[in-house]
């Protein structure tokens, strides 16, 4: 009690040092859960977040070859993959025990008609639906997997319902929110469409959704694309059964007719799919490459969150380094100039264990109220704060993350507590000897 009390009479004696290191621990235990939730939502991400993917492979062609492509050329479509190179990659892959399941993506241009025009724009082509296809690119689905690595980005059906993979007997598909509006479609409408080496042939299908774009892959085309059929807004999705009922999915087509068949390859884990990459590499056609939309789109939506990781370390290091540097200045000011007090109590029968027991509870009492503070704090804060800095990536506050801050933080306050308690144990008793109010020749003031 005695040591308690003047403890706190200390401290009240100093009320703005007092409030400085309190402030001082706060500030530094706060943001050290706020930066130790960043952190470790980071970690987890580039580890068991990345290593949970079970990405999906497509092979495409590079940045490099799609140069080469004239949009009014019907001889590109003779660099198309065709069904027996997919069988040699499959094989080769199966070769190297890389177990996969698949998908198919299949697309042909389809011509505009008098009642349905594609959208144009002032970079669009002149070149006549001869030439090019159609103004439309007309791209089907197997199923759901499919969907989720569309080349020309992710979407959200905002009015009617998503396609039916089952039902072969649906001519329903999908088109954009732009393209509807353009026309004046709604859902339940028909649209016709054309046959992309035939304009006497048509398809009618039915409107059964409108969907918007949710993201844009580096690369696609939009307003600015110089064919139509290439703007992504003139897409109309439908599934496979909805394409070859068509009679689309032919492999005795020509010209535009030639359906572009990609298959969407999908590996259990990362580590197949870099297995996968390597053992289609000596098969794959020139001018083509392996990627990966997931891993692609997953290393995107880290971005914002690997670039707040990377300001984090750099806040931590200087905040640990700066607010350490304040609170050992402080225990090092409360302490250091303490040399009376310390004699007179020694010289009272005080012992040197209470006397730095004292000095520790001192440091204790400041030092501990801030951290408890700046964990209550930061453990409400970090969450919503770390979350809009990492615009939008979820950051959760977990409660290891916060007990390894608590435990590392109340070891400081310990050492600090040390410190201070050294200050008392390194005072030499010798120098009450020279006090002029104490007798040097009295037993009891002589070093033990």
């Amino acid at each position: 009690m005695f040591v308690a009390k003047n403890a706190w009479a200390e401290l009240r004696r100093h009320p703005w040092r007092t409030a400085l290191m309190v402030i001082v621990s706060l500030l530094v235990t706060m943001w050290s859960v706020f930066g130790a939730a960043v952190m470790h939502e980071y970690h987890a991400a580039h580890g068991e977040g990345y290593e949970a993917l079970k990405p999906q492979a497509v092979v495409r062609m590079t940045d490099t070859a799609l140069k080469d492509r004239n949009g009014d050329d019907a001889d590109w479509t003779k660099r198309y993959i065709t069904w027996d190179e997919y069988n040699v990659l499959g094989a080769a892959a199966q070769a190297k025990q890389v177990q996969f399941d698949y998908s198919v993506v299949a697309s042909v241009p389809v011509r505009s008609t008098d009642s349905f025009k594609a959208i144009t724009t002032s970079a669009t082509s002149g070149a006549g639906q001869n030439e090019t296809g159609g103004d439309f690119t007309l791209t089907s689905f197997y199923n759901e997997a499919a969907v989720a690595a569309n080349e020309y980005g992710s979407f959200k059906v905002v009015e009617g319902t998503k396609l039916n993979y089952q039902d072969v007997t649906a001519r329903d598909v999908l088109i954009s929110q732009e393209l509807a509006k353009k026309n004046n479609l709604k859902v339940g409408s028909t649209i016709t469409v054309g046959n992309p080496a035939n304009a006497k042939t048509t398809y009618t299908f039915t409107v059964g959704g409108i969907y918007t774009y949710t993201s844009t892959p580096q690369g696609v085309q939009g307003a600015d694309a110089q064919f139509a059929k290439d703007n992504r807004n003139n897409v109309i999705y439908t599934s496979y059964y909805d394409f070859a009922a068509s009679g689309l999915d032919t492999t005795e087509g020509t010209g535009w007719a030639v359906p572009d068949i990609n298959i969407v390859f999908t590996l259990a884990n990362p580590q197949a799919y870099e297995q996968f990459k390597s053992a289609l590499k000596p098969d794959l056609p020139e001018g083509f490459a392996v990627s990966s939309p997931t891993i692609d789109a997953y290393n995107h939506s880290l971005e914002p969150l690997d670039k707040l990781a990377g300001t984090t370390k750099i806040m931590l290091i200087c905040l640990w380094g700066v607010g350490g540097a304040l609170a050992l200045l402080l225990t090092l000011l409360e302490v250091c100039p303490r040399r009376e007090e310390i004699g007179y109590g020694l010289a009272v029968g005080v012992t040197k264990s209470r006397m730095a027991w004292q000095f520790m509870l001192e440091i204790l009492l400041q030092t501990v109220v801030g951290v408890a503070l700046g964990l209550l704090i930061g453990g409400w804060t970090a969450n919503p704060l770390a979350t809009q800095l990492a615009q939008g990536h979820t950051i959760a506050m977990h409660g290891g993350v916060l007990w390894n801050v608590t435990w590392i933080a109340l070891l400081a306050c310990l050492l600090l507590a040390i410190i201070a308690g050294v200050r008392v144990a390194l005072f030499r008793t010798a120098q009450l000897a020279h006090s002029p109010y104490l007798n040097s020749a009295d037993p009891t003031t002589k070093e033990q």
